[in-house]
């Protein structure tokens, strides 16, 4: 009994030490990872680059809609018209902004940590 409160007391420590050091050391260069895009099934993952400007990086995701959906059709269903906030996950709870455009047969998504949500 003591060898499990000790092990959920120590996996406890470990859970807190990644989140706080997530936030606490924290930079304009994170981006997050293509996996935090929830993409429906039969998208395919074309490219993935970092790029980084005055304020922060970005992550640029192309990707080729399922047969038979286009690029702003799939825009629409991920809610990325014109942008949309994807909650984080247990293993890391930053809040993804995301955007999006046509780009001829794929849909560019521009995903980040720092972004503000435009006001329409």
């Amino acid at each position: 009994m003591v060898m499990v409160v000790v092990a959920l007391a120590l996996v406890a420590l470990l859970a807190g030490v990644r989140l706080v050091s997530l936030f606490a050391f924290a930079t304009e260069g994170d981006v997050p990872p293509a996996s935090s895009v929830s993409l429906p099934s039969g998208s395919e993952l074309i490219a993935e680059e970092k790029d980084c400007a005055s304020g922060g990086c970005w992550a640029v995701l192309s990707v080729r809609p399922p047969e038979g959906v286009s690029p702003q059709d799939l825009a629409t269903s991920l809610g990325m018209t014109p942008q949309t906030r994807q909650r984080g996950t247990l293993w890391d709870p930053r809040t993804v902004n995301l955007s999006s455009e046509a780009d001829g047969d794929l849909l560019v998504i521009r995903a980040d940590y720092w972004s503000r949500q435009a006001n329409p």
